[in-house]
């Protein structure tokens, strides 16, 4: 090992800890906040390596304890450790991955596994070439300790499979490992079979140069254990073939009629992670567009197997805690942290490419969610019903003569889980067999709609699902005839509603989805959603404040995402205050009522957040508690992670950005401001996790509302610090916080740009040094198209004079990006948003620019052909054509690209700026005509043939 050594001092007080954490009784917290307050101290990693690897004395529940801990502080710590330190972790690691101890050779791995995704393979070739040799051992300890870790590097690494061993001549890791792996296929030990089956099917996707050239004995060798004897063994090689079926499909072609035969075998195995195996492989073989035709004799034999595998299991723990709810009489157990999922925000991007999917995150609001709440947990059931989804969706209503007698006969069934899975599977099939099932919609609906009434509350939830994937023809229904196809529409939006109003918390769930799913289909294809929508709106609005004051925390969740789908779907209707204060209420009690410190706060921010741009005006009476509570919460944790930082040595921003006392004054302003200082006085900021989510999430409420209120909130921002903590969050380290500070940068341009103008040079310096290119990374793509966006915004709302010290370094910077040749390619987003903010900075400052055209023209106009007719384009045209017009020799090189650009117009929608398009082709065939014979006809005959023609068409024979 290398020559650091512990203290005996410092061993004793660590085995002691992690001794009394193992004890029952004891405060496993307290106890934990000293062993993070240890990670201070820079050899801390080794000491808990040293007593991993060579604690002989002690139990191996703390010698694993402190694995574990080592594991966790390396994902954080690694890159920063000394290369010494690092020397010493790996070399006491590496013999414990053969330990006699189970437990301790697979943590082992484990930790090895972080390591090698933080350094490489090449950052530790004693691991490298010592896998390989061990997967050759005879001591089947050695052995399966290099399975198990292989199998982590493999699953969470696989980019690093051919890194050359410089060991072994300089070969690929994957050369030196496959061969062993396809000998080890066929050993006599079960476990080793399977670990060796699995191992090469995570490597089937990316395909490294060991496989590639032994992929025929990897075939062979699946083909050989496809009826073994272990069922763990036989699931592998299903999914060893559904993964060849999807990533060599031609070598798999000559076999698949067999393949079909066993998938068909395999799907009605006794054994239910081998037929959740087989059941993958029909969507996998459908998505691919392989020959339907193969398939389609296996339908009436796998329709009956997928209907069979889609009944509750007996003992599912989907069916136990939905019936334990419902024999609780109506009282509903909070939900713990478990129970929910992990928050993850949908941060709202802004420019060009952000107005087509949405800005407020609401394409990923609505059904995107619904399959998740019903389908908790992939099983068997819910694979098979994937599969009947993907097979109607490529068959459409051949499925129904199969199907339809099996569904019908369920349906009477008195067992629940038949009729449940009846219901199921008119899901399923709800959109690839619409045309068959049109004539008996209305029976079909009409029969459901009292499984809503049923008596098991998985019927009752299954049945919400169903109903939500029919909306659509609902709605059709309705467009189609009028009031007589109302009724239908009527009864399944107040089954709907009625199940929110359910006393089961996973039923209210259920409902809560399927009613986002039926507002998000009313928008999709439809014009005027809220017409459609009309007779139900303060019904589903008052629902959903139901909701928000009634349901258990998971429920409130599914709850915000169906408000954010509603709102975005509702748009202005919104904003009218008899509409927008039935939820408002309830949502801004969520929002002040909870302790700083709430993680559950996070869900309510992004509604608040994706909601208040829709109410308008409606949201002022709450206006100033929402915005100091925002500002508060976003000072509060700024100063949690200001202390964390300094604690941890590293900077609170990015280099060129505010120092550590101009970032801490900052957060203590925003945090005095909203009454979140006393918090931070008496240390409570001391023993609070930072979590850049809350200030991330402050800054997007705080945007809703600007976008809401408009000129409304300029008396709020006027007397607080926003803009003195914006223009530190423009420059933190994180790319979502600088995301979001942009994105408010360029809403309060729009509403109060008055409040930003003693900011205004830092913030456009900031932008500018953001948006240099080794800083436009895939990582921080988002925040560079904000603060590319927020500048074209205070272009066009500061005055010329402010901005104009600025217009040539804006230039500069977007013709930077415009230019960009390479390696790899630029981004559509940040190209047109920098076409766009070249533009409105042109607009403003022509004077500033237009001597400078000709260095940057043929690039802009190459880029604005792309760009969505709107009013982001008619700006960057009327700047372009300011341009042309004081400096016409400039663009003359670039004329067949400034035709092109024009041509780009479907529909130029500013009369002045199609009048100024024509004047500039006339301008230069008045001016060339003149300056010699056949001068203009050689400019023109640059100009491609189908530009001349959308030119003739939109301004007539100026060619």
């Amino acid at each position: 090992m290398a020559s650091w050594q512990p203290t005996q001092e410092g061993v004793l007080q660590l085995v002691q800890l992690l001794t009394l954490y193992q004890q029952p009784g004891t405060n496993q917290s307290q106890i934990f906040q000293q062993l993070e307050a240890y990670r201070a101290y820079p050899d801390f990693n080794n000491y808990l390596a040293f007593l991993f690897a060579t604690g002989d004395q002690l139990t191996v529940e703390v010698r694993q304890s402190a694995g574990l801990l080592l594991k966790n502080n390396l994902s954080k710590q690694y890159n920063e450790l000394q290369p010494d330190f690092k020397a010493y972790i790996k070399s006491a690691l590496l013999p414990l991955l053969g330990h006699a101890t189970r437990e301790l050779r697979h943590t082992a791995g484990t930790i090895a596994s972080v390591i090698v995704g933080l350094g490489g393979l090449e950052d530790w070739p004693d691991l490298a070439s010592a896998v390989p040799r061990c997967l050759q051992a005879e001591d089947p300890n050695v052995l399966d300790g290099a399975l198990d870790t292989l199998y982590k590097v493999l699953e969470d690494h696989p980019r690093l499979l051919d890194t050359p061993v410089a060991s072994a001549g300089g070969a690929a890791f994957s050369k030196l490992v496959v061969p062993p792996l396809l000998r080890l296929m066929q050993s006599p030990t079960e476990d080793v079979r399977r670990s060796a089956v699995a191992g090469l099917n995570l490597m089937a996707p990316s395909m490294p140069v060991g496989l590639q050239d032994n992929v025929d004995s990897f075939l062979q060798g699946l083909f050989a254990l496809a009826n073994d004897t272990s069922n763990r063994v036989r699931k592998e090689v299903v999914m060893g073939l559904v993964t060849a079926t999807s990533f060599l499909p031609d070598r798999v072609a000559p076999f698949m009629g067999q393949l079909v035969e066993y998938m068909l075998a395999s799907n009605e195995h006794a054994d239910p992670a081998v037929a959740l195996a087989a059941a993958e492989f029909w969507t996998a073989y459908l998505e691919l567009q392989l020959d339907p035709g193969l398939l389609r004799p296996a339908l009436p034999r796998l329709i009956p197997v997928l209907l069979k595998n889609m009944v509750f299991d007996e003992y599912d723990d989907e069916v136990a805690e939905a019936e334990a709810a419902e024999a609780s009489g109506g009282v509903q157990t909070e939900d713990r942290d478990q129970d929910l999922k992990p928050f993850h925000h949908r941060a709202r991007e802004h420019g060009a490419e952000a107005a087509e999917e949405g800005a407020d995150g609401g394409a990923a609001d609505g059904d995107d969610d619904d399959d998740d709440e019903v389908f908790s947990a992939w099983n068997l059931r819910k694979c098979s019903a994937e599969a009947l989804d993907v097979l109607s969706n490529n068959y459409g209503d051949d499925l129904l003569p199969v199907l339809l007698p099996i569904v019908q006969q369920r349906l009477q069934d008195t067992n629940w889980r038949s009729r449940e899975s009846a219901i199921l599977a008119l899901g399923a099939i709800s959109h690839g067999c619409h045309q068959g099932l049109q004539p008996y919609l209305e029976g079909m609906v009409t029969m459901l709609l009292p499984a809503l009434q049923d008596a098991r509350p998985m019927v009752r939830i299954i049945t919400c699902w169903t109903l939500g994937r029919y909306s659509h023809w609902l709605f059709v229904g309705v467009l189609e005839r009028g009031a007589a196809g109302r009724p239908l529409l009527d009864q399944v939006v107040a089954g709907i509603l009625g199940r929110m109003a359910d006393n089961n918390k996973f039923v209210q769930a259920a409902a809560v989805s399927a009613l986002a799913v039926l507002v998000e289909t009313a928008s999709e294809g439809h014009e005027a959603a809220d017409k459609l929508l009309e007779p139900y709106i303060k019904a589903i609005l008052e629902a959903l404040a139901m909701a928000l004051s009634r349901y258990t925390r998971r429920g409130v969740v599914v709850t915000y995402d169906a408000l954010s789908c509603t709102a975005r779907v509702l748009g202005p209707r919104m904003a009218d205050p008899a509409l927008a204060t039935i939820v408002l209420p309830p949502l801004v009690a969520k929002f002040t009522a909870s302790a700083l410190t709430d993680k559950d706060l996070l869900a309510t921010m992004e509604c608040l957040a994706n909601v208040t741009p829709h109410t308008g005006r409606a949201v002022e009476p709450y206006a100033k508690l929402l915005y100091d509570r925002a500002l508060a919460l976003a000072g509060f944790y700024m100063a949690v992670g200001q202390q964390s930082r300094q604690a941890a040595g590293a900077p609170s921003a990015l280099a060129g950005g505010p120092d550590a006392a101009t970032a801490a004054a900052a957060a203590t302003a925003g945090a005095a401001y909203g009454g979140a200082t006393a918090a931070l006085a008496n240390g409570a900021a001391a023993g609070v996790e930072y979590d850049v989510n809350f200030v991330v999430l402050s800054l997007d409420v705080v945007s809703g509302m600007a976008q809401g209120l408009g000129a409304s909130i300029e008396s709020l921002v006027g007397s607080s610090p926003l803009v003195q903590m914006l223009t530190v969050c423009c420059w933190d380290t994180s790319a979502d916080v600088r995301q979001s500070a942009f994105a408010l940068v360029g809403d309060l341009a729009t509403s109060c740009v008055a409040h930003l103008l003693p900011a205004l040079d830092a913030l456009v310096g900031c932008a500018l040094a953001l948006l240099e290119l080794p800083r436009i990374t895939e990582h921080a793509l988002a925040s560079a198209n904000n603060a590319c966006w927020s500048l074209g915004e205070l272009t066009i709302k500061v005055d010329p004079e402010r901005i104009a010290p600025h217009a040539e370094a804006i230039a500069l910077r977007m013709t930077s990006i415009l230019s960009f040749s390479g390696p790899g390619r630029m981004p559509p987003s940040i190209l047109e948003n920098a076409s766009i903010t070249l533009g409105r900075t042109a607009w403003r400052c022509s004077e500033q620019l237009a001597p400078h055209l000709a260095h940057f023209v043929t690039a802009w106009c190459m880029q604005l052909r792309n760009i969505r007719d709107g009013t982001e384009k008619e700006h960057a045209f009327l700047g372009l054509c300011r341009l042309v017009r004081m400096n016409p020799e400039a663009a003359l090189p670039a004329f067949p690209m400034l035709c092109a650009a024009f041509a780009s117009w479907r529909r130029v929608g500013c009369e002045g700026l199609r009048n100024e398009m024509a004047q500039i082709l006339q301008l230069y065939k008045t001016n060339l005509s003149a300056a010699g014979p056949g001068r203009w006809e050689q400019v023109v005959a640059g100009v491609a043939e189908p530009v001349r023609g959308k030119l003739q068409q939109m301004f007539g024979p100026v060619l």
